[in-house]
């Protein structure tokens, strides 16, 4: 197992999407009402939710982990290495039960994420949230956890939402 979550007095272990079964249990998951607080997906968010963990099992590149209590999911992170394969991953999706937040499960999955992509070279990540007053939490998780904010590209997702980019140097700074 990849890493544990303490949670109450037993630890809930981060698992790695293994089957077509779990991969469709962390689609329904990210894409139900315990998830995110913004249930308005865009007709892309709702196919990338649907697919990035079943293409998890196919593509190595592409990497989908949960935790489950009492057969529950109720934590899931997915992230990719970019297209060029040169060190650069990108944070895609991230949710947490509602009845298990503030509990260190999206601290622990982001560690493990963190600890993956030093663990393959990975020179950064980059993410991305909205910049509707729903995704402040969004934004203060990013900055809290070493990503700094690099720019907006207004009415990305529809007129009058846009899209705020994020970036973690996972590589300490080279000094001469």
């Amino acid at each position: 197992m990849l890493n544990t979550v303490e949670q109450g007095t037993h630890p809930l272990k981060i698992k790695k999407v293994n089957s077509g079964t779990e991969a469709g249990r962390v689609s329904d998951f990210l894409l139900g009402e315990n998830c995110f607080d913004d249930q308005r997906f865009t007709p892309g968010e709702t196919e990338q939710l649907r697919w990035l963990p079943m293409r998890s099992l196919q593509e190595s590149h592409v990497n989908c982990w949960y935790t489950e209590e009492h057969g529950e999911v109720v934590s899931a992170i997915i992230f990719v290495e970019n297209e060029h394969r040169s060190g650069g991953y990108r944070f895609e999706y991230f949710g947490v039960h509602r009845d298990y937040r503030h509990r260190k499960l999206g601290w622990q999955l982001i560690e493990a994420m963190f600890e993956y992509c030093r663990s393959q070279n990975g020179r950064y990540i980059e993410t991305f949230t909205c910049d509707l007053p729903e995704y402040a939490s969004a934004r203060k998780m990013f900055e809290r956890n070493g990503f700094s904010f690099m720019c907006h590209l207004p009415d990305y997702y529809y007129p009058g939402e846009g899209k705020l980019l994020y970036i973690k140097n996972l590589q300490e700074a080279v000094v001469s």
